[in-house]
């Protein structure tokens, strides 16, 4: 698919495909149709199918721009175990990344794991995200691997649970990176 000339191609799908990932997050990817996020834009469902042919085909859009920036993230610490510094830079990369463009998508396959999992556009997602957790924590130890994924979820939840938090996005962002130090570097 081609941008148009003015735009609006582009900004179309980009706006499909922002509501089609809040409302996966907020109400459930298996609850979400594409009939809805068509309703919540104002605009037809031929629209919506002109430019995505299914709800994984939103996901799978969306893959292509974070993958990458994950995979990078989990090789910064390789071999592993890394030393703290690393560990603590890509906290402070993955909290980045989740108040980015890409935080919507990490959000939604956070909130809907189990439902995503059985996609094959998300499993590829799934594994960046548990290779990332891999890499925080000792991959032997069962109690680092829960530091680790509570790290990466308290992140996550930040982002995701403003409402029931309270205060404002910056103070739950700088609350959650002291939690998931914490997690990871235990005193």
């Amino acid at each position: 698919m081609s941008e148009r000339a003015d735009g609006r191609r582009t900004d179309t799908r980009e706006r499909i495909r922002a509501t089609a990932l809040e409302m996966f997050t907020t109400q459930g990817y298996e609850r979400t149709t594409l009939a809805e996020v068509a309703d919540r834009l104002a605009i037809t469902r031929p629209a919506v199918y002109h430019h995505f042919r299914s709800k994984e085909d939103v996901l799978t859009s969306s893959y292509g721009r974070v993958l990458p920036e994950l995979a990078e993230l989990t090789e910064s610490l390789q071999p592993t175990p890394a030393p703290w510094q690393r560990r603590s830079d890509a906290l402070d990369r993955f909290a980045e990344l989740i108040r980015s463009e890409h935080g919507a998508l990490l959000v939604c396959a956070r909130v809907n794991e189990h439902a995503l999992a059985g996609l094959p556009a998300a499993a590829e997602l799934l594994h960046h995200l548990d290779a990332l957790t891999r890499s925080l924590g000792p991959a032997t130890d069962i109690e680092g691997r829960m530091r680790a994924r509570l790290a990466l979820s308290t992140l996550v939840m930040a982002e995701s649970r403003g409402a029931q938090l309270g205060g404002t996005a910056a103070e739950r962002a700088t609350a959650a990176l002291a939690l998931a130090r914490e997690l990871l570097n235990p005193k």
